[in-house]
This record gives structure tokens, sequence and C-alpha cells, in this order.
């Protein structure tokens, strides 16, 4: 079976995210006062965020990544992971800051996890602390490494290019390809959240990303596999990836084949849009699997078909602080 939205997009992926708390504290992220955390029975449990799983795997989703906040601060995560991949998703990823993934990596491997997309916007230890409000680097590299070691590969690595905060590490980012068989991501700065941290003039073009990383070497173009929003490149002669993501400068909307999963039960068809479909109220007020199946689809019906972020950078749909979908 293959679900498509009302544009003929086939949406097979699912974000899901299964809590909105997050060990860090990252000055882009969270806003300074803080947030409102959700209640522990607002969060969906194990078993509610298995059974919409097993709904939309029976309507040809293939793809599920784990989010959150930081998604291995939930209990259980191995059983969790493995009761997912038990459901029949062919490809099943996590989104982690790194911090406790080290002596995790190992046992989520095991419980069915494909791969890792680590979250570093820094290279250098005291911009680190300062960016994520305390934070230690040296985690975060030693989980780079027990990833790969495990299995977990290729390990993505996502960076957020901000102007005057880090974009002056693009070249040396890019260069972790050469001797690294690593993915490293460039994705734009965007305005998802409404705490005030995003502004356009801190934004760095993908453009721009491309201009300071054809320094390094002659950029090869690669085949564009699956239907992804990332753009891969690799610089001549490196082992590993240059992938660019651009959500404002050159939108993937025409393409996109995903919808996210709240930490309290919502589904929203679109990043960027107000758009919500509960699925916690009516699961939990007995609804049957068909009923849950018809909200699922529902929610593929409702997806935009695109974003309005270049017209519209005040939507109403943007959320309190991007440490609620995990990104």
């Amino acid at each position: 079976m293959m679900m498509k939205d009302s544009f003929n997009r086939r949406i097979d992926y699912l974000r899901v995210s299964i809590t909105d708390r997050c060990n860090l504290k990252c000055v882009y992220c969270m806003p300074s006062g803080g947030l409102r955390h959700l209640k522990e029975n607002e969060v969906l449990t194990d078993a509610e965020i298995v059974r919409i799983v097993r709904i939309a795997c029976g309507q040809g989703l293939r793809k599920v990544r784990i989010t959150g906040g930081e998604p291995l601060m939930r209990k259980n995560i191995t059983g969790l992971v493995s009761s997912i991949k038990e459901t029949g998703v062919h490809d099943l990823a996590l989104t982690t800051n790194g911090i406790m993934l080290s002596g995790l990596a190992g046992e989520l491997k095991k419980a069915g996890l494909d791969r890792v997309n680590i979250s570093l916007d820094t290279m250098d230890p005291a911009r680190y602390r300062a960016i994520t409000n305390g934070g230690s680097l040296d985690r975060v590299w030693k989980a780079v490494e027990d990833a790969g070691r495990a299995g977990l590969s290729p390990v993505k690595i996502n960076v957020v290019p901000v102007r005057g905060l880090n974009d002056d590490e693009i070249p040396a980012f890019a260069s972790l390809t050469f001797e690294n068989d690593y993915h490293i991501r460039f994705i734009e700065f965007m305005p998802a959240a409404r705490d005030g941290t995003w502004r356009r003039d801190r934004c760095v073009s993908s453009a721009e990303v491309m201009e300071r990383i054809s320094a390094l070497g002659a950029l090869q173009r690669l085949e564009f596999r699956g239907r992804g929003p990332s753009r891969n490149f690799r610089i001549k002669g490196a082992r590993g990836v240059i992938g660019i993501i651009s959500p404002l400068s050159d939108h993937f909307c025409a393409f996109c084949n995903r919808l996210r999963l709240t930490a309290d039960g919502k589904i929203r068809p679109c990043l960027f849009s107000g758009i919500k479909v509960d699925m916690r109220t009516p699961m939990r007020n007995g609804a049957s699997d068909r009923e849950m199946e018809k909200l699922f689809c529902k929610a593929v019906k409702l997806k935009p078909q695109k974003h309005l972020l270049n017209e519209n950078t005040i939507s109403p749909g943007r959320l309190r602080a991007m440490s609620e979908i995990g990104g």
C-alpha cells in the first residue's frame, strides 16, 4: 500500500517525538525563560507510540525517525526501539545530541536501530559549553566514535550554521569528511519557533555554505537516493559526504514525504503549519484501529502544498521552541 497526499506526494516517513525534555539548553533552541514541559500523563506511552506506528505501517509507512527533545532521556528507550522495529518499519533512525549515546550505541543497534544523526554545531569545547549551557564536547565525540563502531552508520552529523555564532567553522566541519566516512549535513537556520532567536540576517544560505566548502576542493554531485531533503556532494579525494539542506532558500516541499508525531500525540502534517490532528484523545477514548487509521489518513490529506516561511515568518503554526519537536 502507498499513502499519497492531496498533491500526489508519497508519504512514507514519520518523525516521532518521544519526549519534549532535553539535557541541554542550547541558546537557539530553548527559550531563555525555559519551557512548560508536558506532564507525564500528557506524553504518549510506549504502547501508544507503537500502536500509531503499526497503524501507519499498514498504510505504507517505511521510515521512522525517533526525536525529542532528547530521545535518549526516555526510559526504556531500547525497548521502545525494539518494539517500533517489530512493527515492520524498514528504516529506523534516531536524532540525538550525543551526550547519552556512547553507552547506549551497541544496545540500540541490537534493538533494531539502523542509523543515528548527531546534532553538533561547533568543534570548539569552550564554544560548545557556551552554546549548550554546559555540555561536554568530549562526550559527543566519543558518541560519534562509538556509534560508528556499533554499526549505526553512516554516522550523520547535523550542523546548523548561524551567522556570528558558528559559521566560521563551516570549512572545518566539511574537512572532517577527508579522513572519515561521516555525512556532514549543513541545515539552514529555520524560523520554526516563536522564541525570538531567529533573524533572517543570521541565516547562512546553502549557496554561501557551498561557496565556502568549494574552497577545500572540487565538489562532486552525488546521485540522489531516496526522496529526502539533502543534496549530497563529495569533496574530491574525501571519504565522507557533504549534505546540503535548504528549507528556506531552495525548499523541498514539492517532494516532502514526512509527517510528525508530537510527544503528546498530535500529527503535524508540516513543521511550519498550525494544522494538527489529535491521535491521543480518540485513542484513550477507545477508538478502534480502523478509526485511528482514518485519523492518520486525514492527517496525510491535510498536508499543505508548501510552507509559507519566505512570505510569512510569523506563522501562527510556529512552535514555542524547536526543542518541542526535535528538528
